[in-house]
């Protein structure tokens, strides 16, 4: 009964509407063998990449077990690695503004872009850099060769082993920042030195950093102007990347900025030289994390306007807020001996004058203890002099150092740490005599056939001379306790 059904339904079709049925049968069987083909294509074809940019820059920061924290990078799903696509330079002015949204109150400033090839474009912008603002570590060279911290016969600045580590770079001569076309590195630590970059370049623009350096009176005053630069552009990141200011995730993007901005050094390595290269960078980051912790944005703010004026105010924020400056010292003027000529006058400060005691100490004495009494620090005065070539053909010299502290106290514990020190640090050798000349009794003396070493302390104030020449440590030790 069925099978007569269907053969009366298939019959009841004209020639015409067969043909249709037909037609459309042979059509879906087309239809599903061209979609079956273009599958199997599709699988079987080598998977091309995308041309479009990674869609998000952020990195992934997971904190370190170990006491140091450091920066760790999201790893790659492949086992093998695979070429970023082009950096869209478009990306770059939108991390300049998202820094700027990010800071808030500081007003956005333009920073011309100014593309580079290759890691040997960017080792010719570092050394014309380098030529024009020389590092820290070598314009403090005279300091560090005076107090006897100076252990290089030759120290070069190496552009071209620091250039791989610098995807993005903000030049204070030019106000340019600089970008690496065919950086191979992690786009994230590309990403964190275009926002440092641009952060760099707004307080040079709007606190006029450069103007004010040049102009500053010490030493001293240069580096804690430096430091608020480098703080102020690291506070900008921190926020640009959501982390809390002093946090781990704060302190791994410093040390991933410190590892771009750091001076390599050609065929020298030395941890001395490494917290010198670092110096501003990291009293920086140490400011701005206890002014924001003590006064929130608006003060980080302000502190671009209203620069500290010591290291001192860089180590102290509570001395920065009270406007706590360092005495001015007046320079020793003696009538010497013709030969010889005053070579240096600077003021050290409290950063540089810890550096110095941490050497010397060669861990005999706690960072603690040095830092407690460093923090005391008022004032200072290195002087040095030159003198004619002595029996070895080496020139004399002779320097005088003048310290002030808070307090007398401050000033005999100062006394008291450096009598253990001296007078191996800055005299090595033998010491053929510790008994003071008449006009010297009351303070220490140590002397030899490589020079002499006085130290004497009244009230609040503390003297160390020490040189080559004996005699002459003897004139000028006479002439500064004479002075007060």
């Amino acid at each position: 009964m069925g099978d007569m059904v269907k053969v009366r339904w298939y019959r009841t079709l004209t020639r015409r509407q067969r043909r249709i049925l037909l037609g459309m049968l042979v059509g879906l069987i087309a239809v599903l063998g061209l979609l079956g083909w273009n599958v199997w294509r599709a699988i079987s074809l080598p998977q091309a990449s995308s041309p479009l940019p990674t869609p998000t820059l952020r990195p992934t920061f997971t904190p370190s077990l170990t006491p140091t924290p450091t920066l760790t990078l999201t790893p790659s799903p492949t086992p093998t690695a695979t070429p970023l696509p082009p950096f869209d330079i478009a990306q770059a002015g939108m991390i300049a503004s998202a820094v700027s949204d990010a800071r808030g109150r500081i007003p956005r400033w333009s920073t011309p872009l100014t593309l580079v090839n290759d890691k040997l474009g960017m080792s010719v912008i570092l050394y014309r850099l380098y030529d024009a603002y020389p590092p820290l570590v070598l314009q403090l060279q005279p300091y560090l060769q005076a107090l006897r911290l100076w252990f290089w016969e030759e120290l070069r600045v190496d552009p071209v082993a620091q250039a791989p580590a610098v995807a993005a770079l903000y030049a204070s001569d030019t106000e340019e920042l600089y970008l690496r076309r065919d950086w191979p590195g992690a786009r994230d630590v590309l990403e964190w030195q275009i926002a440092y970059g641009y952060a760099r370049a707004v307080p040079d623009q709007y606190g006029d950093l450069p103007r004010l350096i040049a102009n500053a009176d010490s030493l001293d005053h240069r580096l804690a102007l430096a430091a608020v630069g480098d703080g102020d552009a690291l506070f900008s990141l921190w926020r640009y990347a959501g982390a809390q200011p002093g946090s781990v995730r704060a302190q791994a993007l410093t040390d991933a900025i410190a590892d771009a901005v750091t001076p390599h050094w050609r065929l020298t390595t030395d941890p001395l030289l490494d917290d010198l290269s670092q110096l501003s960078l990291r009293l920086g980051d140490a400011f701005m994390t206890d002014l924001y912790a003590q006064g929130g944005a608006d003060a980080v703010d302000a502190a671009v306007l209203r620069p500290p004026r010591s290291t001192t105010q860089l180590l102290h924020v509570e001395r920065y807020l009270a406007d706590d400056v360092p005495q001015i010292l007046t320079p020793l003027q003696p009538q010497l001996e013709r030969g010889w000529v005053l070579s240096a006058t600077e003021t050290l400060g409290e950063a540089l004058i810890r550096l110095a005691l941490l050497e010397w100490s060669n861990g005999a004495i706690a960072v603690d203890e040095i830092e407690e009494q460093t923090a005391h620090w008022s004032g200072d005065l290195l002087q040095v002099w030159g003198g004619p070539d002595g029996a070895t053909g080496i020139p004399a010299d002779v320097v005088v150092w003048k310290t002030v502290w808070d307090s007398s106290r401050s000033a005999a514990s100062f006394y008291g740490t450096l009598v253990e020190m001296m007078p191996q640090p800055v005299l090595p050798g033998t010491i053929d005599s510790t008994t003071p000349p008449a006009q010297l009794l009351g303070g220490r003396w140590w002397a030899g056939p490589q020079g002499a070493v006085c130290l004497y302390r009244n009230t609040n104030r503390v003297w160390l001379v020490w040189g080559t020449d004996a005699a002459m440590v003897e004139t000028l030790a006479v002439a500064a306790r004479l002075a007060k």
